[in-house]
């Protein structure tokens, strides 16, 4: 396990899945980040590579030949390299396999990079293909973030849009195999805020495209809460399990959707999904800071 700090934070990263495992807060002395409970969800901050979510038949295919994929892929089940380690920032490393070729037929090299400064954690992963042709991959972060309790419940909550154009988000839907929908909904914000509720999570985990790349987690009537920017991805879901009042709740930066429903992906065919050409890297971005 590595440690990184700041004057104001103390971050913990495991080298499985260079997941984070604690984000503390050394000026109130609270844990933020979900420690991992088996009953309600055991991880606390996966990766989300090559895919996210779900797949029709838990396969996809390429170039003719089918390929088996759990969800939200395998990064988060490797051990990664530590390739720097500083006072106050760290650089993994996952490169591909054998193993990983099995279900994943490209050379890539995943570089995730955690940086804290001052009441911010800089997170930047880099993804490269080492291969020689394009490959395709969509990537996402899944921090759970511990803020409910019997004194702060969900219901006093909001997640607040600042820079979404309007007053109403558009949300994917999903079926009941977890996989996306043709029809769209729509999420009605008062303020650019989304009030939230244990409801939210009936039908799986709301995901909003066109956010404008920020949101702010706060109690209804107070200036301080949790920031998150996140540039370079394309959508933001929030999710807890449905049904057991969760004390946490994850904010995730997508670049791509799950799986559609009714259709067999053909990776090469999946139009959010990012492309990279032989050589060639790109850097995705995300800053989660407290107020």
């Amino acid at each position: 396990m590595l440690c990184i700090e700041s004057p104001n934070l103390s971050v913990k990263i495991k080298e499985k899945g260079a997941e984070l495992c604690s984000i503390y807060d050394k000026e109130k002395e609270r844990e933020l980040l979900w420690q991992g409970d088996r009953r309600l969800w055991a991880e606390q901050a996966p990766i989300l590579f090559p895919f996210i979510g779900r797949l029709k038949g838990k396969a996809y295919s390429y170039n003719g030949q089918k390929y088996p994929m759990d969800l939200h892929g395998f990064a988060r089940e490797n051990v990664f390299r530590v390739v720097e380690h500083n006072e106050d920032s760290c650089l993994l490393e996952l490169r591909d396999t054998a193993v990983t070729r099995q279900a994943y037929p490209f050379a890539f090299r995943l570089r995730q990079y955690y940086k804290v400064k001052g009441t911010s954690l800089l997170i930047e992963t880099k993804i490269e293909n080492l291969g020689m042709e394009t490959m395709y991959f969509a990537l996402g972060l899944h921090p759970g973030f511990q803020l409910f309790s019997e004194n702060n419940k969900i219901s006093d909550f909001e997640l607040d849009f600042p820079d979404c154009p309007g007053e109403k988000l558009e949300q994917i839907l999903f079926s009941e195999e977890s996989l996306t929908k043709k029809e769209r909904g729509e999420a009605f914000l008062k303020e650019k805020s989304l009030s939230l509720s244990y409801d939210l999570f009936r039908n799986d985990a709301p995901v909003f495209p066109e956010t404008g790349g920020k949101a702010f987690l706060h109690k209804r009537g107070e200036k301080e809460g949790l920031r998150m920017e996140y540039p370079d991805y394309s959508y933001i879901a929030i999710w807890q399990p449905y049904g057991k009042e969760a004390p946490f709740l994850c904010i995730e930066p997508w670049t791509s959707l799950p799986g559609r429903d009714g259709i067999e992906e053909d990776i090469c065919e999946k139009e959010d999904f990012q492309s990279l050409l032989p050589d060639e890297e790109r850097s995705y971005h995300c800053k989660i800071s407290l107020d």
